[in-house]
C-alpha cells in the first residue's frame, strides 16, 4: 500500500552530492520541512561502482548532525513509501516511484558538446521543477515555465564568508604557508588529463604546494583503480569528494583542471584557472559563443607544453579582465549573494504548495513513457 510522507528527500550518490544539497536542506530545515537523504544504493550491486555507495554510507554514518536521516533507495520502494518531493541532480529510473513532485538541481555546468548533450538531455521533462544557476542553463532545460534560476546554492557559504579551511590544513602533508599552492582537480574516465598529465604535475611539488582533488568516479569506480593506486604514489596531498570543494578552493592560488565542471567553480570563486588538453579534447570543444570567450579568460595548455616553467608567469600576470569575467560568470551564474540556497527552498516548496498543470511536459513524458 502506497504511504505518502510529507519529507523532502535528497537523492544522493556521493558525498559531492551532499555538499550540493547541504544548505538548501538548512534552509527547508529553517522553514519548518523535514528532510531525509536517499540514498541509491542500487548501485551497490554492480561491482564498478559498489565501492562509490559503501563510502558515500560511511560519509554519512560520520556527518555530525541529529535533525537528518538517510534511507536506502530499494527500503523506500519496498515499504510503498513516496515522498512529497524528491530532489536530485539527473535522472534515475526509480524517482518516478519515490516521489509526487520532482526538482532537479544542478549539479555542475556540463561544458563541452559531450556533456552538453547529456545534461540538458530529455529526460529534463520528468521534472517538475529545475533550479537553475543562470541564463545559460535556464534557456536549454526551461519547458513549459518549469525552470527557476536560483544562483548556486553550493557557494553560499563562500560568498557568506563561511569557509573554515582549519581541517584541510590541518590534514596536509608537507604544506608550505610560504608557497603558492596550486589544487589538480580532473575529471574521471576517458576525458580525464591524468594519464598524459601526471608526470609533470608531479614536478610542480618542488615549487609548489600541490594538492590532488579526486573525482568521486576516480575515488570510487573499479576501472578508476590503477589512476588513484598511481596519484597516491606520486603527490603527498590527495583528498577525495568527502572534502568540500570549497575548503580547497579558498586555499588555493590556482586551479589546474580540464573537462571537469571544477573550470566553473574556479571561475565563480574568481581563481585563475588552467585547462589541460589531452589527445581527446578537439573530439568534444564547444564551439558556442560561451566557449570562445571561456578561452579568453583561461590558460589552455596542450600536450608538450611545460607546465613548471611557465606557472611563475601565470601567477606574476594581471588579474583576470573583470569586464570579460563578468560577461561569462554572469551568464552562467546569475546571484552571487549568498542567498541561492534560500531561493532553492522556496522554489521547492512553490512546488509542492501551488503545483501547476504542465500540458506539455505531460505529453512529453507519455511519449517517452518515463
Amino acid at each position: 500500500m502506497l504511504q505518502v510522507v510529507d519529507r523532502i528527500g535528497f537523492f544522493i550518490n556521493t558525498p559531492f552530492h551532499y555538499y550540493l544539497y547541504e544548505d538548501t536542506i538548512n534552509s527547508l530545515q529553517e522553514k519548518g520541512y523535514t528532510c531525509d537523504l536517499i540514498l541509491n544504493d542500487d548501485i551497490s550491486h554492480n561491482e564498478e561502482w559498489r565501492e562509490m555507495y559503501n563510502g558515500t554510507v560511511e560519509f554519512i554514518e560520520n556527518i555530525e548532525r541529529d535533525d537528518l536521516e538517510a534511507f536506502p533507495c530499494s527500503v523506500l520502494l519496498l515499504n510503498g513509501i513516496k515522498y512529497n518531493c524528491v530532489v536530485s541532480p539527473y535522472y534515475f529510473s526509480q524517482l518516478s516511484d519515490l516521489g509526487i513532485f520532482n526538482v532537479r538541481m544542478m549539479y555542475g555546468v556540463g561544458f563541452g558538446l559531450e556533456k552538453e548533450s547529456w545534461n540538458f538531455s530529455y529526460w529534463n521533462v520528468f521534472y517538475d521543477m529545475i533550479l537553475n544557476y543562470g541564463q545559460y542553463d535556464y534557456e536549454r532545460t526551461n519547458i513549459f515555465n518549469s525552470g527557476r534560476i536560483i544562483g548556486n546554492p553550493k557557494f553560499d557559504r563562500w560568498f557568506n564568508n563561511q569557509i573554515n579551511v582549519d581541517l584541510v590544513l590541518s590534514s596536509m602533508k608537507n604544506y608550505e604557508p610560504s608557497k603558492k599552492t596550486v589544487l589538480y582537480a580532473p575529471t574521471y574516465g576517458e576525458h580525464s588529463s591524468i594519464d598524459q598529465w601526471l608526470d609533470k604535475l608531479e614536478l610542480l611539488q618542488k615549487e609548489y604546494n600541490v594538492i590532488v582533488k579526486l573525482h568521486h568516479g576516480t575515488t570510487s569506480l573499479q576501472s578508476e583503480f590503477s589512476r588513484r593506486q598511481k596519484i597516491y604514489s606520486m603527490f603527498d596531498n590527495v583528498t577525495d569528494d568527502r572534502t568540500n570543494t570549497l575548503d580547497l578552493l579558498k586555499i588555493a592560488d590556482i586551479v589546474i583542471t580540464d573537462t571537469s565542471g571544477m573550470i566553473f567553480d574556479s571561475l565563480l570563486a574568481g581563481k585563475k584557472t588552467i585547462i589541460l588538453n589531452t589527445d581527446r579534447s578537439d573530439k568534444y570543444k564547444s564551439k558556442s559563443p560561451e566557449a570562445n570567450l571561456l578561452r579568453e579568460i583561461v590558460t589552455s595548455y596542450d600536450i608538450g607544453r611545460s607546465l613548471e616553467t611557465s606557472l611563475q608567469s601565470i601567477f606574476s600576470e594581471e588579474p583576470l579582465e573583470v569586464d570579460i569575467m563578468q560577461s561569462l560568470i554572469d551568464n552562467f551564474f546569475a546571484f552571487r549573494d549568498g542567498r541561492s540556497s534560500v531561493r532553492a527552498a522556496e522554489a521547492i516548496i512553490d512546488t509542492v504548495q501551488n503545483p501547476k498543470q504542465n500540458i506539455l511536459r505531460e505529453d512529453l513524458k507519455e511519449k517517452l513513457k518515463l
